[in-house]
C-alpha cells in the first residue's frame, strides 16, 4: 500500500497520501452514528461497503515541506501504516517533512507521530496545531484514569518544545492558511492552500461518509460538540460549493478529491475522474 496522488495548487506542489483504507460493515458505520437507524445508514449506502480511507496531505510551498496529519503508523489496524511507503514513492522520506501539521488529535491522525518506545519518526519536523486543540486534549489526558490516555499526555508533554500554536486566519507557508473547522474537535482546523488564483480546501473529519453530503444534519458519535459539527460542517461545504474550490477530505475514497455542489437544501460530492 502505497499509493499516492500528486497535483498542484498554482505553483505550489501537493500529493495526497494514502496512509490506509478499510472496508467496514453497515453495522460498524452506523454504530458511528447513534442517532441515525441502522435502516437509515443501509439505504444511505446503497446496498455498498463503507469506505474509510486515510488521506494526508503534502504541500511544497516555497520549499517549506508540510505534512498534514500523520495516521496511525504502526499503531494502526493491519491496511493502515502506508504513509512512509506513500511519501517513497514521491521520493522522500519522513526525515525530508519541515511541518507536520496536526489537524486535530484523533489517533488515526497523530498515532504514526512516533513509534511506540522509539525516536520521533518525523526526526526534523516541527509540530504545528491550534491552540485549543492542544488544550482540549491535555486536558482529557491530563485528567484521564487509562494509562493509554495518561502516556498520551507524558508523550505530548515531552513535546511541548516542539510545537507551534495557531489561530485561524493564520500562515504556516506562503500560501497555506488555517481554517477553522471547530465541533468535530474543539480545535479541528484544515488547510486552504492558494496560489495562481487556484485553491484546495482541507477540510479532513468536515464528515466521515459520503452520504453526509446529503444528510448534513446525521452527527458522527466521536464528535466532541455535534451540533458545532453540524453547523460547521453546513458552512464549509457551503463555501466549497459558492466558491468551486477543490476539497480534499481526510476519510473519502483515494484520493479524496473532487468538488461540492449545492443541491437543494443539502449538497452533492463530485469527486475527480
Amino acid at each position: 500500500m502505497s499509493k499516492s496522488y500528486q497535483f498542484a495548487v498554482g505553483d505550489i506542489q501537493c500529493a495526497v497520501l494514502q496512509e490506509g483504507e478499510t472496508t467496514k460493515t453497515s453495522e460498524a458505520i452506523a454504530a458511528r452514528y447513534p442517532t441515525v437507524s441502522r435502516v437509515e445508514i443501509e439505504a444511505a449506502l446503497g446496498g455498498t461497503a463503507g469506505t474509510d480511507c486515510l488521506n494526508c496531505l503534502y504541500i511544497n510551498s516555497g520549499g517549506t515541506r508540510i505534512l498534514a496529519d500523520v495516521g496511525f503508523g504502526a499503531a494502526g489496524p493491519p491496511d493502515c501504516g502506508g504513509l512512509a511507503a506513500a511519501l517513497d514513492s514521491i521520493s522522500l522520506t519522513p526525515a525530508d517533512i519541515d511541518i507536520v501539521y496536526l489537524t486535530h488529535f484523533h489517533g488515526d491522525h497523530i498515532a504514526g507521530l512516533m513509534a511506540e518506545e522509539s525516536p520521533l519518526e518525523f526526526p526534523n519536523a516541527r509540530f504545528v496545531t491550534m491552540a485549543a486543540e492542544w488544550q482540549e486534549w491535555m486536558d482529557r489526558w491530563a485528567g484521564s484514569d487509562s494509562p493509554q490516555e495518561r502516556r498520551q499526555f507524558e508523550r505530548f508533554t515531552a513535546l511541548r518544545g516542539r510545537f507551534s500554536f495557531v489561530a485561524a486566519g493564520d500562515s504556516v507557508a506562503p500560501g497555506v492558511t488555517v481554517i477553522d473547522l471547530a465541533g468535530h474537535t474543539l480545535g479541528h482546523s484544515g488547510l486552504l492552500v492558494e496560489s495562481g488564483g487556484e485553491g484546495l480546501l482541507h477540510v479532513v473529519d468536515l464528515l466521515h461518509q459520503s452520504f453526509q453530503f446529503a444528510r448534513t444534519e446525521w452527527r458522527f458519535i466521536f464528535d466532541s460538540d455535534g451540533d458545532m459539527a453540524v453547523e460547521t460542517r453546513r458552512r464549509v461545504l457551503g463555501r466549497c460549493a459558492d466558491e468551486g474550490l477543490l476539497t480534499l477530505f481526510y476519510h473519502l475514497e483515494f484520493p479524496g478529491l473532487g468538488r461540492v455542489k449545492r443541491k437543494g437544501d443539502a449538497f452533492s460530492w463530485h469527486p475527480l475522474e
